[in-house]
């Protein structure tokens, strides 16, 4: 029976099933009886059910997306910041005694009724980035009169990054929803000057020792002393009151936010080659620094942000789901956040060696920003050293149990390997007419067990990676553009990861000469293309989902798993643990190991002096180390019988399927399969 889209069985009973993520936070599955046992039904119901959660989904999204709307003092901070400069622009021309200063109170007037125009309904929108320095070209306006003229300009330099930059000024959050309301109020406040500015050559008010104030003093005071010991503004929230440049640490008080670098900063460290991965993980780690320490100017920062950002990044569950300075979690304050989040329990803490990856990944970015904006005033010494924050983690602590040998030994018993009816019937026992197929679900799970690599080293393999025409047949682990993005390889953890990898003797034996020849005839790039057929999960990922969580519920319905550490199971990556426990015996050479494993040596001899591949060349090299391999890890597929390769259609291929058996249905009469 095909499988229904957000449908499961329970008891023999349908059930929707979809999951829920609250404000981007909390991500929780929701179910949903269909209260049916009939498939046709629970077709059709579940479907139904899928519309609506569709249709509820975008609607409670772009309600969020809008975030939170701007507050009262907010509103006047914005207008009395767009009045003030729009009243002493106009003054200093009146009071400037050019030959434009007597017309200075007609020109005030049409931009008081272009305003009044502009922030009624339904007016022309502004361009994103159209903010200008200098005046419009020659003619551009002509076919303009009056208020129209002026409206237009108003328009032109009144974009969007204009509107973001004076949220920010005002300490107010820059979402999608605030733009058009803030462009509204600096209308209104434009529009209030130019009125004010009509009544510059007043006698009061050339008599008074400060015009503007004069002006402005129908106005009444701020609100931020009226409202302060009651609500204080998102900006007293965000951070707490930042030095001024005189108390700037840096040789210059650079004036840009640090949000508005990030992306420069990210690539010249590519360009420079410190980082070559992909830099969406390097990118968040910027931005939730931003946002931590409430985005301030790159002049105002100092020493106190690293601790901040520590102590934020600690607050902050597993799992939580950040989102980017303009879209989720990030377009909110961190403080509102942060007091709506339960103080994680053991169990969410995040992992400190998370915690060092971050205070890492901005280490880097201090030593690099040092060289400009953060070079330090008063020593050669980091302002903002990351490093120094980093934790100390307690060696012995195991993130994961490993595997045992018994365990994959299951595995290889199971009918991927001994003969099953195809896709999605992999790991059922009752085939009627046994045939073994041949692709990543066969193959992957043989080479992690006996070359202990990683799981995307295995699954991002290309054709190209995999040397066959050689006395020793072997995988070139390294960057390539099936693990890459956007035409970029990638892949490389750390330098010891580019290695040599001999094909272990039981996966040769078992027809993967064949298989690499077979998947090359349909003129594929990637070893395993079914993993990479889709751009949402990908190789190690697609794997994971679609054949490996059955091959651990198969294990386990057979003998008890290894038990968890703090929550987290064995997976992939625990056979590393495995093959690397393989080695803890007496006589085993480090070098050997670490080379294998793609470990960094250690010790002076093995880092600096140690240079066998050059000194004995390439082959005796990749003999040692399959022997080595050989010699440690132990054979548990010796029952296995090659077979003639057999391919799967594309679509179907590592899609293995649950090997356990459907519950009785209610109004059944047997068991469904």
């Amino acid at each position: 029976m095909c499988r229904i889209p957000y449908a499961d069985r329970i008891d023999g009973r349908y059930v929707f099933r979809r999951r829920i993520h609250f404000r981007n936070l909390i991500s929780k599955p929701v179910t949903i009886a269909l209260r049916t046992a009939d498939p046709k039904a629970a077709r059709r119901r579940a479907a139904m059910l899928s519309a609506c959660f569709v249709i509820v989904k975008a609607k409670v999204e772009r309600m969020l997306e809008t975030g939170p709307a701007l507050t009262g003092q907010q509103i006047d901070e914005i207008f009395r910041l767009a009045l003030e400069e729009e009243l002493n622009s106009l003054l200093d021309d009146a009071y400037k005694n050019a030959p434009w200063s007597d017309a200075v109170t007609d020109v005030a007037a049409e931009i008081a009724a272009a305003c009044r125009n502009l922030r009624r309904p339904n007016r022309p929108l502004s361009p994103a980035t159209s903010w200008r320095e200098g005046p419009p070209d020659p003619g551009e306006y002509q076919h303009l009169d009056g208020a129209d003229f002026y409206a237009a300009q108003i328009l032109a330099n009144l974009g969007d990054d204009r509107v973001a930059a004076i949220l920010r000024a005002v300490g107010a959050p820059v979402h999608s929803g605030n733009l058009e309301p803030a462009r509204t109020h600096i209308i209104r406040g434009m529009g209030r000057g130019a009125e004010l500015a009509q009544r510059a050559f007043d006698d009061k008010i050339c008599g008074a020792p400060v015009p503007a104030a004069a002006l402005t003093a129908e106005l009444g005071p701020r609100m931020v002393s009226a409202v302060q010991n009651v609500q204080p503004p998102m900006a007293v929230a965000l951070t707490p009151t930042v030095p001024g440049e005189q108390d700037c640490q840096f040789l210059l008080h650079d004036k840009r936010r640090f949000s508005e670098i990030i992306e420069e900063v990210l690539a010249e460290l590519k360009r420079k080659g410190i980082w070559k991965r992909d830099l969406s993980q390097s990118r968040r780690i910027m931005q939730t620094f931003a946002w931590i320490t409430g985005d301030k100017m790159l002049g105002d920062y100092n020493h106190l942000d690293v601790a901040k950002f520590q102590n934020g990044i600690l607050r902050l569950p597993k799992g939580f789901r950040f989102g980017t300075l303009t879209k989720g979690a990030m377009t909110r304050p961190f403080a509102e956040v942060v007091a709506k989040l339960p103080e994680p329990k053991d169990s969410q803490k995040r992992h400190l060696k998370t915690l060092n990856r971050d205070l890492s990944v901005m280490q880097t970015v201090s030593k690099h920003l040092e060289m400009g904006s953060w070079k330090g005033r008063h020593s050669e010494a980091l302002v903002l050293n990351f490093g120094k924050s980093r934790v100390r983690i307690k060696r012995g602590g195991n993130a994961r149990p490993p595997w045992t040998k018994g365990h994959i030994a299951c595995l290889f018993q199971s009918p991927i390997y001994t003969g099953n009816d195809g896709a999605l019937r992999r790991l059922k026992n009752d085939a009627r007419n046994p045939v073994i197929w041949h692709d990543a679900a066969y193959f992957a799970p043989l080479i992690w067990y006996y070359s202990a690599a990683c799981r995307e080293e295995i699954c991002g393999l290309e054709l190209q990676d995999v040397i066959l025409d050689h006395e020793t047949p072997h995988f070139h682990i390294r960057d390539n553009l099936t693990r890459g993005r956007d035409g970029e390889k990638a892949g490389e953890k750390t330098e010891a990861r580019n290695r040599l990898l001999p094909i272990p003797s039981e996966v040769m034996r078992l027809g993967f000469a064949d298989y690499v020849r077979a998947i090359a005839k349909e003129k594929h790039v990637a070893l395993f293309p079914e993993l990479y057929a889709t751009a949402e999960k990908r190789g190690g990922a697609f794997f994971y989902d679609r054949a490996w969580q059955h091959m651990v519920g198969y294990i386990a319905d057979r003998m008890p798993l290894p038990e968890p550490i703090n929550g987290k199971g064995a997976d992939i990556h625990s056979l590393r643990s495995l093959f690397s426990s393989f080695y803890e015996v007496d006589g085993v050479n480090e070098i050997l190991r670490a080379d294998v494993m793609g470990h960094s040596r250690r010790g002076t001899n093995a880092e600096n002096y140690s240079q066998r591949e050059r000194t004995e060349g390439q082959e005796v090299i990749l003999k040692e180390r399959l022997e080595f391999m050989k010699r440690y890890v132990p054979e548990i597929s010796k029952h296995l019988d090659p077979s003639p390769i057999r391919l799967l259609p594309l679509n179907q291929r590592s899609r293995v399927g649950s090997s356990r058996i459907r519950q009785v249905r209610s109004d059944a009469g047997k068991k469904q399969r």
